[in-house]
């Protein structure tokens, strides 16, 4: 149809030209060839897939002997009542690293915690679902979620042509700091609406430590998380061996880490390895490994939580080849920058704009990685014709994602949510309901927006970095 627009481009001396970029018709029988000759190959070189299997392989085997259920009940189980909310939404927020079996875990343990403190259970379940899900975009340590969504994004730079980092730590420093804010949040949202509304005086219960007993841990498991615990301290001493000496073999040739070192660009390997070393040594304590084939046999297991992602992954791989090769990115990317600045929007007002959109689809999309594909291939190019990094543009769609996942109707958990309301309900007026669960959660979504925000504010107007060599802008001086 000729739909075209004039695009800036690198050009084949380097240096960056004008040139005219249009709608390409995929509707054709070379089109057709190509992409059936090639299918094999699009698929087995999809960015996202080879990353996350090696890290849902090393992470899920940690998971499967046991280590980071463990983890959290030790934090949680036995800690002061003044603190337990605190600890609550902690394990919540960081529950992310257990895949999405942290949302079920942090909903099951602070049911069973408010019951054993005589207290509504409906305040466990709540916040252990809004800080688990809010903390997709808050964690202490690097995730599977910022492997997919770093890869998806590399492979929308690579396309693009981006000339700015991607790898799996470019949210990190973002993402650490949201960890403390969003977990202050949701403890005031719990303290000021969610236990005033849910405490009177028929919710008096008798504390019943009973199911809170069948969450403490066994002396096995404490000898497993001290193996675990010195197996971190030797990696990470090994770590700093390989980076602190200024010819350190993870240094890049200037002897630094940005915008480029042997570091950001192993560190898949990296944190495989140190969660396949702290598996081994948790399952070593507890006795869950009790020979070398009992590996292998684990770690097949842990694979399950890979199998839809790669299924997902197929249409995923052609979606994002052929949206390239349409040029459909471009135009959209072009046009979509030049509204925004005909309407004048730049810096927190358009990241708001970005963030809405994300929390808007995620009341009919909830897959993480799924709206990912979908969004990144004219989000990034357009936010990247506005100066804004890609790095910046993942985080935005994150807050979104995030917050707005506790309040949809379609996520995958709230059936699970929905079951444990009905189990542990206590007034009569208790309705286990989508629209109970999704009012009590919706004061979670107003707070963690506006923290959210806040901590973007102070990236934005301190420039400081999202992550190692990852700032907000493109062209950063």
């Amino acid at each position: 149809m000729g739909v075209s627009v004039m695009a800036t481009a690198l050009g084949s001396d380097g240096a960056l030209v004008q040139q005219e970029v249009a709608v390409q018709n995929l509707m054709t029988a070379e089109t057709f060839n190509k992409y059936m000759g090639s299918l094999t190959t699009t698929y087995v070189n999809f960015a996202p897939l080879g990353q996350l299997i090696l890290m849902v392989m090393s992470v899920g085997f940690a998971e499967k002997v046991g280590f980071f259920s463990a983890l959290m009940r030790k934090m949680v189980v036995g800690a002061p009542i003044s603190t337990l909310v605190f600890i609550l939404a902690l394990v919540g927020v960081n529950s992310s690293i257990g895949f999405g079996a942290g949302v079920v875990f942090s909903m099951m343990i602070g049911a069973a915690m408010f019951k054993a403190i005589g207290m509504h259970p409906w305040i466990g379940i709540i916040i252990g679902y809004a800080s688990a899900n809010g903390g997709f975009t808050a964690n202490f340590s690097v995730t599977s979620v910022d492997t997919m969504l770093s890869s998806i994004t590399t492979q929308v730079v690579q396309t693009n042509g981006i000339n700015a980092p991607s790898h799996p730590l470019i949210n990190y420093y973002f993402i650490f700091a949201s960890t403390i804010v969003i977990t202050l949040a949701t403890v005031f949202v719990a303290k000021k609406f969610l236990i005033p509304y849910l405490s009177d005086d028929s919710t008096q219960l008798k504390t019943d430590r009973s199911e809170l007993d069948k969450h403490k841990i066994t002396s096995e498991e404490v000898r497993g998380l001290k193996f675990a615990g010195v197996v971190t301290l030797i990696f990470f001493a090994i770590l700093l061996i390989m980076t602190l000496p200024k010819g350190g073999i993870l240094r890049n040739a200037e002897g630094g880490f940005i915008p480029n070192s042997p570091l950001l660009q192993q560190i898949v390997t990296i944190l495989f390895f140190l969660f396949f070393a702290i598996g081994i040594a948790y399952g070593k304590g507890t006795g869950a490994i009790k020979k070398l084939s009992d590996i292998p046999d684990i770690m097949q297991g842990s694979l399950d939580a890979a199998i839809t992602f790669m299924v997902v992954a197929l249409p995923a791989s052609v979606f994002v080849q052929l949206f390239s090769d349409s040029k459909m990115a471009t135009v959209m990317a072009v046009n979509g920058a030049e509204m925004l600045k005909s309407m004048n929007i730049s810096g927190m007002p358009l990241f708001f704009l970005v963030t809405l959109f994300t929390l808007f689809m995620n009341m009919f999309i909830t897959s993480n990685s799924g709206k990912w594909v979908m969004f990144a291939p004219f989000l990034v190019p357009m936010l990247a014709m506005l100066n804004i990094s890609p790095a910046m543009a993942q985080i935005l769609y994150r807050i979104g994602d995030s917050s707005g996942n506790i309040i949809s109707p379609v996520e995958l958990n709230v059936p699970i949510a929905l079951g444990l309301l009905e189990s542990y309900k206590v007034r009569k007026t208790d309705k286990a309901g989508i629209g109970s669960l999704i009012s009590l959660c919706l004061p979670f979504t107003v707070a963690f927006l506006i923290a959210f925000y806040i901590l973007v504010a102070i990236f934005y107007y301190f420039d400081l970095p999202l992550g190692p060599g990852a700032n907000i802008f493109i062209n950063y001086i």
